[in-house]
């Protein structure tokens, strides 16, 4: 009833064998979704170029340079990497993939903030340049990089709008307090011309009794009266000249709706992409390519006995021809059955197609090998580590987010994998443009990998025909025996 568990415990390297898998589900749940646990907690790894070229300019006698403003606040900004340099090689790093946005701040900024109360009003021009060829997650984060950017300028301009608004409001109440004092003055002049009129009234009294003498009376008092007019004009052309002064800064103003839109909405953006992209799949496909194929030779390996018995062969040469044969007919078949399917089934234009199917096949070739010569050499531990190769890839090879939002050590062994290279080179070949990871290193990677594996296998199956003792593990780490 028990037979199975008593064998089992009679064969140490099935327990092994058995704990090793039990482990694949929690291996595969640990590193893969470590891999993307919290990407959007680690944006301030992501690296977008800010390119500021403004000029600056001159608003209320005060210097502004809204472009500098940015940058100071952005250097004590930890939302993203922020990286300032200049336009050349901001460009160079959006298509190497070594950064995810660019930024571009006009030499016109300044200028433009200075319009917004203006009868014409100029927004200010904010450019945003992103790659999604090269990543699509990343390049959708690059934009909200151009939405932090913006946001400080509308603060930016907001901020010194409201003050110098203040300062205009400040400059009428001081002229306002003027205009009042000249007013004062006129009552003043006034009183003068009362009291002149109250001694030419006591002049015309006096002249009742006697005419003559009241004639120089009279003329003293005309001459107060002129005096006190004078005073009165005087006065006047004061409070002209202060009503006048009072009213000249807002002379340069303008209230109307488009003015407080303009300063409630500042900015003006412009979003461009440097690759063209149709749909949401179509920068997934090379993941999900490289990632099929390289299960696809894991399945091979499974099906195909790659340790079969070298008695079936008549030489090292033979077995090596046979065995890499068939391989090399899997490897196109599944690139053919790849390619009819993705063009069949799926909007998936492709810019270099020569490439672009080149790099599969080597993939796909490159994975049967590297899984051959694991399974050759360990039997069902190469295939266990086959599996958590296969872990490792799909966690670190950038397939999803960019590599900087997972954790330092997918970031070390990036550059090291295999299928990083094969997702950047068809990505390359979808969109046209070249990574930091480049198409001819994806090509070298490929080729060392072919035939460093096809010299280890003839190796291998030297040994084999060498060393009956060295046949035999292969062989009974390749069984699972009861």
């Amino acid at each position: 009833m028990f037979s199975d568990i008593k064998q089992l415990f009679k064969n140490p390297f099935l327990i092994i064998s058995l704990i090793a898998i039990s482990t694949i589900p929690a291996l595969y749940t640990t590193i893969f979704l470590g891999s993307m646990w919290d990407p959007y907690n680690q944006m301030d790894e992501i690296p977008i170029s800010v390119v500021n070229e403004d000029e600056g300019s001159e608003l209320n006698g005060e210097t502004l340079n809204v472009g500098q403003r940015i940058e100071d606040e952005l250097a004590k900004n930890d939302q993203f990497d922020w990286q300032f340099t200049d336009q050349a090689t901001a460009q160079e790093n959006l298509e190497s993939g070594t950064t995810y946005a660019t930024i571009f701040i006009s030499s016109s900024v300044s200028e433009q903030a200075t319009t917004l109360l203006n009868e014409s009003p100029e927004l200010i021009s904010l450019e945003i340049t992103t790659n999604p060829g090269y990543n699509f997650v990343g390049s959708m984060m690059g934009s909200q990089g151009g939405a932090a950017v913006s946001d400080a300028i509308s603060q930016t301009v907001g901020e010194t709008y409201t003050s110098t608004l203040m300062d205009t409001l400040t400059e009428v109440e001081t002229s306002t307090e003027e205009i009042q004092s000249a007013l004062a003055e006129l009552e003043s002049g006034a009183s003068e011309l009362a009291s002149s009129n109250e001694n030419l009234q006591n002049g015309l009294d006096q002249a009742a009794p006697a005419l003559g003498p009241a004639g120089s009376q009279l003329t003293e008092g005309n001459r107060e009266i002129t005096a006190g007019i004078e005073t009165l004009e005087e006065n006047l052309a004061a409070l002209q000249e202060e009503v006048a002064s009072g009213s000249e800064p807002m002379a340069d103003y303008s209230f109307t709706d488009q003015n407080a839109s303009s300063i409630i909405n500042p900015v003006e953006v412009t979003e461009s992409e440097i690759t063209d992209m149709n749909n949401y799949g179509q920068s997934f496909a090379p993941y999900i390519i490289a990632v099929s194929l390289f299960v696809g030779a894991v399945a091979f390996s499974v099906i195909f006995p790659i340790n079969r018995s070298t008695e079936h062969y008549s030489s090292v040469t033979a077995m090596s021809v046979s065995k890499l044969s068939i391989m090399a007919v899997h490897a196109l078949l599944s690139t053919a059955v790849v390619a009819a399917t993705t063009s069949l089934m799926f909007e998936f234009p492709i810019e270099q197609p020569l490439k672009f199917y080149g790099i599969i096949t080597l993939w796909a070739f490159a994975s049967i090998l590297l899984v051959a010569l694991l399974v050759s050499l360990l039997g069902n531990i190469g295939k266990f580590i086959t599996i958590i190769l296969l872990i490792i890839q799909l966690s670190a090879s950038a397939g999803t987010f960019p590599i900087e939002t997972a954790g330092s050590f997918y970031q070390i062994i990036h550059p090291l994998l295999p299928m990083s290279y094969v997702i950047t080179a068809m990505r390359e070949a979808i969109f046209s443009f070249e990574g930091h990871l480049t198409y001819s290193d994806s090509l070298i990677y490929m080729f060392a990998i072919i035939i460093g594996s096809i010299i280890i296998l003839q190796l291998i199956n030297f040994l084999k025909f060498r060393s009956e003792t060295f046949e035999s593990l292969i062989r009974k780490l390749s069984k699972i025996q009861y």
